[in-house]
């Protein structure tokens, strides 16, 4: 059945004509519908539809009948016409394609007889050209076949042009015949049959043998003719050349090339050898027999190898073929300048500058070889001279050779396993940084101002107007004012920057040596009675005894000088002068000190123990990278001089005026104090290398040996390379040396000993620059200032890798030192605090005796410091510290005081441990304040005794310290309002 057709789809338009209304309608009857009438009712319709059609069909055409007859007799006509054109292809047809009378089946018939005569003359030609080709091929391969059994060899490679021609010329058709691959391979058995005798005629007139009698000997024949094997026909040297074909004398002339330059071209040129030339009817041998010779004489060589060329000249070169003969001769060019330059110039090139005069006229020989030889017999370039280009060069050769022996020789120096006992000690002067540059003499009746301004009557350590520092040689930077300031005063705020006081207090009441020595007789200084306190400015200067009441109820006497009992000890050094001399080091430059002034004798009652931890002591005064305090309401003019006070202060009784004393007329100059350090011999061997490298290159500057035209248009001074060697050298050590023993250079002594051989280089360099030019003088001080960084950076290394070892023992054994209530975590603490100590220990006595005194306190003094720093940010850093912890913290700072006596030379001196160790007095504080009570640190803040410490690290201390009350409180709220204005 249909599909039905949804409701909601669009129905088909309704069709307009009668046939589709008509079936429209038949297809909407049904059965019931339909009956005769509804079907005739249909067929009425369709007539009525008819009818109208026809009427109006009829109507149309006789609406235009003219148009409509037009149009019907011209229907008709076409319909006439169609028929004829039919008729006429029809019979056209017959007579085109008629299998008997058709023009194209006659046309192919005659087509195909004529192709078949054409094919059959075709084949009678090409059968007749592949037998007249085959004719001529037998001919000629006969003729070929008989010149080679006859050993006419050169026409016989003519005969082979005249065969392969043919061969070329074969026929298509006649290639891939039997008959045509037969004759190739008879022609190629013949052509390869000449190629061998030619081959081994050749083989025979040039040969290169070693005689039985004795092998060492090398001989050349060469024949003007030799026969050709199994007949009587000789065939001449020059045919016989002409007649191998390209590929094979191409061949034989590389093989001959190679087997000239390495058997008679390198042997020549690299020993000495008796050269022969014999000549025997058409034969010529040339001889080579190597000999010893005690000396060398490399002109025989050149001589011989000049003969050598010159027989090759007159028997060989003569015979080569135009086309090979150049290319063969300029071949040989190469090899003979690279073997003459390689085993004779180079190896010849001396090592010293008294061997270069014979070496020159060698090389000068060698010029006039390549200028006869090369350029006249071989035909090289005249542009093209190498050897000329190089002896032109020579000085920069022998430069470069001699930089070479010059750097492999240090690199031996360097890389060696050195004696440990191979040392030295090196001396430095430890001299002021300020030096008046003439000294008065002075009478007996000048004024007591002046008397004042030299202030000469201190029987000891009298105090001067211009401080000096005391700084090692090799280093000395700009100084700047006290910034410790032990005294009541502080600094003026327009105070002179570029003053210094005395770092170690060797010389308080010596003057500064001058810059120019100056002839002064010695005169030894009458006794004078106790002076009274220094005036400057007109102000009494305060005493230090008073200020920290060291010296309440006692004189203290002044102390003898020890020497210093340790590998720095020198015994050559200069008698000791008439002054006592503390012989302490320079104290290192600290970056940010802080006053610590007046801890007066009230803040000692009810103590065990000295409130500083035994550390009270003169403090020498810091070094030049010092900055001033930060205070601007200080009197300058009430400083004492030389920033400390003196080992022996004289005290109020004893005194007495300026003027009672008389200074001596002349002054008493002696030599600075001295300081050693220990150096590798390797560093010595180093500078007496750089120095001969000096020595020599100036010499060769200096001579007249290569003064060419030549030699005079190099860009390059004469001895410059070897100059500029001897900053190399040291450029060689500085990048060898530490990657060579970088597991040796991780312990402290070597470390420091390269530091040492770095500086101890660095001043040689200083010393042995003088006179240079002004390049060498730069590259030189570029060196010094290297060595003076490397050996810096060395210093401190291994100050760095103890620092970092000490912070991580700290670190891990001690742990913050939380929790020392507990037994065991205190004897943690305990031996962690104790393993530090042994181990600042260990690393003071490995570096004694090898850096001077000012580096050795300052290495000690920066790893103490580390470890102080870490101490006090652990302890500071509590939030609580109860009773029994405070106590055994204390107990456990009490263990690192031991520290101190590394800081001491003379027992009857105190150490001088605060100047090295910036947190020493800090630290000293911490251990009293864990156990004071709170009037006791709130009379030390008010008496400005706790200027080390922050404001905040003091209330962290009380709040962790104290218990929560009002007092601390009010203690905070003290504390919170800053450090008191020190008082005047």
């Amino acid at each position: 059945m249909a599909f039905p057709i949804p409701a909601h789809l669009p129905r088909r338009a309704s069709p307009q004509d009668i046939s589709s209304q008509i079936l429209s309608k038949i297809d909407a009857a049904t059965n019931r519908t339909l009956n005769a009438g509804l079907a005739t009712s249909w067929v009425s319709e369709l007539e009525e539809t008819i009818t109208s059609t026809k009427v109006r069909l009829y109507e149309r055409i006789q609406g235009d009948l003219p148009e409509f007859q037009r149009q019907e007799a011209a229907v008709k006509s076409v319909q006439q016409r169609l028929q004829v054109l039919t008729t006429n292809v029809d019979t056209l047809n017959n007579s085109v394609s008629n299998p008997q009378t058709g023009i194209v089946p006659n046309l192919i018939r005659a087509l195909t007889e004529h192709a078949e005569l054409a094919q059959q003359a075709t084949d009678a030609c090409i059968e007749h050209e592949a037998l007249s080709h085959l004719l001529a091929c037998r001919k000629s391969l006969r003729s070929l076949e008989a010149l080679v059994n006859g050993g006419q060899l050169s026409q016989a490679v003519g005969s082979c042009g005249e065969v392969e021609a043919l061969l070329q010329a074969t026929p298509a058709h006649l290639n891939e015949t039997l008959i045509m691959v037969d004759v190739k391979r008879k022609f190629r058995a013949a052509q390869a049959r000449n190629e061998e005798q030619l081959s081994d005629a050749y083989s025979r007139s040039v040969a290169i043998s070693h005689p039985e009698a004795s092998p060492s000997c090398q001989e050349l024949r060469l024949h003007d003719s030799v026969i050709v094997r199994q007949t009587d026909v000789a065939i001449e040297l020059p045919t016989l050349l002409a007649s191998l074909s390209p590929q094979s004398l191409s061949g034989h002339l590389t093989t001959l090339r190679r087997d000239l330059t390495n058997q008679f071209i390198d042997t020549i040129t690299k020993q000495h050898a008796t050269a022969s030339i014999m000549s025997e009817d058409s034969s010529h041998k040339f001889s080579l027999d190597p000999i010893s010779l005690n000396e060398e004489n490399h002109k025989s060589r050149l001589q011989n190898l000049s003969s050598f060329f010159s027989f090759l000249s007159g028997h060989l070169f003569l015979h080569l073929p135009a086309s090979q003969a150049p290319p063969f001769t300029r071949s040989l060019c190469k090899p003979t300048t690279t073997s003459i330059l390689n085993n004779i110039l180079l190896p010849s090139l001396p090592s010293s500058f008294e061997l270069l005069p014979p070496f020159l006229e060698l090389a000068q020989e060698a010029v006039a070889f390549e200028d006869k030889v090369i350029v006249g017999l071989l035909g090289n370039d005249i542009n093209d001279l190498p050897l000329k280009v190089w002896v032109d060069g020579v000085s920069g050769h022998y430069e470069r050779q001699r930089r070479m022996k010059i750097l492999n020789r240090s690199r031996e120096i360097i890389v060696a396993l050195a004696d440990p006992s191979d040392t030295f000690l090196v001396e430095v002067d430890v001299v002021p940084l300020f030096t008046p540059s003439a000294v008065p003499v002075q009478d007996e009746d000048n004024s007591l101002a002046q008397d004042d301004a030299w202030g000469f009557d201190d029987d000891s350590d009298s105090k001067t107007d211009t401080v000096v520092d005391e700084a090692v040689e090799e280093k000395v930077s700009p100084v700047k004012d006290d910034a410790w300031g032990f005294d009541d005063d502080d600094v003026a705020a327009g105070a002179d920057d570029t003053v210094d006081e005395s770092g170690w207090g060797f010389d308080d009441d010596i003057p500064a040596e001058p810059e120019e020595e100056l002839d002064v007789p010695e005169v030894t200084p009458e006794e004078p009675p106790t002076p009274p306190p220094p005036i400057i400015n007109g102000d009494r200067e305060p005493e230090p005894s008073e200020a920290w009441g060291w010296n309440e109820n006692e004189d203290v006497p002044p102390t003898e000088e020890s020497a210093w009992d340790d590998p720095w000890g020198d015994e050559s050094a200069a008698p000791a002068p008439e002054f006592p001399i503390d012989t302490r080091p320079p104290s290192p430059p600290i970056s940010s000190p802080k006053v610590a002034t007046r801890l007066e004798k009230g803040a000692n009652k009810g103590k065990k123990k000295p409130i500083n931890g035994n550390s009270a002591t003169p403090s020498p005064v810091f070094s030049s990278s010092l900055k001033p305090p930060q205070s601007s309401t200080v009197n300058a003019s009430k400083l004492p001089v030389n920033g400390h006070q003196t080992n022996s202060p004289p005290t109020h009784q004893n005194r007495t005026p300026l003027s009672a004393t008389k200074r001596p007329s002349m002054l008493n100059m002696r030599p600075p104090p001295k300081e050693t350090y220990t150096a590798s011999g390797r560093s010595r061997v180093i500078v007496r290398l750089v120095e001969d490298v000096l020595v020599e290159g100036k010499h060769l500057a200096s001579s007249s040996i290569f003064s060419t035209p030549s030699s005079a248009q190099s860009s390059t001074p004469l001895g410059t390379t070897v100059l500029l060697t001897a900053p190399a050298v040291l450029d060689l050590h500085r990048a060898l040396y530490p990657v060579k023993f970088s597991k040796a250079l991780q312990s402290p002594e070597e470390g420091m000993r390269y530091a040492n051989d770095c500086a101890f280089l660095a001043g040689e360099v200083e010393r042995v620059k003088k006179g240079t030019t002004f390049l060498i003088d730069e590259r030189l001080e570029e060196c010094a200032r290297c060595l003076r960084v490397l050996s810096e950076s060395w210093f401190h290394d291994v100050i760095v890798r103890e620092q970092k070892a000490l912070d991580a023992t700290l670190t891990t054994g001690a742990q913050g030192f939380t929790y020392t209530g507990d037994q065991d975590r205190y004897d943690e603490c305990e031996s962690a605090m104790t393993e530090v100590l042994k181990e600042v220990r260990r690393f003071a006595s490995r570096l004694k005796g090898i850096v001077t005194k000012t580096k050795y306190y300052t290495a000690i003094g920066m790893v103490v410091e580390t470890a102080l720093a870490r101490i006090l940010s652990d302890i500071i850093a509590l939030p609580d510290i109860p009773e029994v912890e405070s106590h055994r913290l204390s107990e456990l700072c009490h263990i690192f005081n031991a520290v101190e006596g590394l800081f001491v030379e003379d027992t009857a001196q105190p150490s001088f441990v605060v100047a090295y160790v910036p947190s020493w007095l800090k630290f000293s504080y911490l251990s009293e304040l864990l156990e004071a009570s709170m009037a006791d640190i709130t009379y030390l803040f008010e008496e400005g005794a706790l200027v080390d410490f922050e404001v905040d690290e003091l209330v962290r201390l009380v709040r962790a310290l104290f218990a929560d009350t009002q007092l601390r409180t009010n203690t905070i709220g003290k504390l919170m309002g800053g450090h008191p204005t020190p008082r005047e």
